[in-house]
């Protein structure tokens, strides 16, 4: 990750939220920080929802993510499916959360947006670690489960990745990764 890039974690994490009123001053927000740090792609998305109501951003929301278990934005889903594994993760990430004071708002621990405000807030090292064990492979699998290739979320995407370091267009990584990086990943 590059310096400033955990500030754009947090930007992305309110754009990857259920979308309820207020949700187009956090858009607005978003375009101005996007405009003077260096992201097309979340400028793009704030230009293509710019008129929709929130009701309509609802329903994107619901069909992009909700609707669609290719793209659901519970990242252990992509991961592990139902498999044991799964519920470690979210038993870690949900310690994790805690530790760095990250509230789940009713979400699951590995909800895209929970992620990326942990991520945001863990030593940039740990917070490298974990996205590229655990977030890359399932963000990948999320863009391919977008079927609908003007869904400005996957601008929203895109953003993500690069602010990751990433290439947009590389294939998706195997999943199930071992659950290293957040064994004994405490500092003190």
């Amino acid at each position: 990750m590059q310096n400033g890039d955990l500030q754009a974690l947090e930007r992305l994490s309110a754009l990857f939220t259920y979308p309820e009123p207020g949700f187009d001053g956090i858009v607005r927000d978003a375009a101005d920080w996007a405009a003077t740090n260096e992201y097309p792609d979340v400028l793009l998305f704030a230009e293509a929802v710019k008129d929709l109501s929130v009701g309509q951003m609802e329903e994107l929301y619901i069909e992009t993510f909700d609707m669609n278990p290719a793209a659901t934005l519970d990242i252990g889903w992509h991961l592990y499916g139902e498999d044991y594994a799964r519920g470690e993760l979210l038993v870690k990430l949900r310690s994790e959360n805690r530790r760095y004071g990250v509230e789940e708002r009713g979400e699951l621990p590995d909800n895209l947006s929970i992620v990326l405000q942990l991520l945001s807030k863990m030593p940039e090292e740990d917070a490298e670690a974990f996205a590229r064990e655990y977030l890359l492979p399932s963000l990948r699998k999320i863009r391919e489960g977008i079927k609908r290739k003007d869904n400005p979320y996957l601008n929203l995407l895109t953003a993500l990745l690069l602010c990751l370091g990433a290439d947009p267009n590389e294939a998706p990584a195997p999943v199930y990764p071992e659950l290293t990086v957040l064994k004994e990943t405490h500092h003190g």
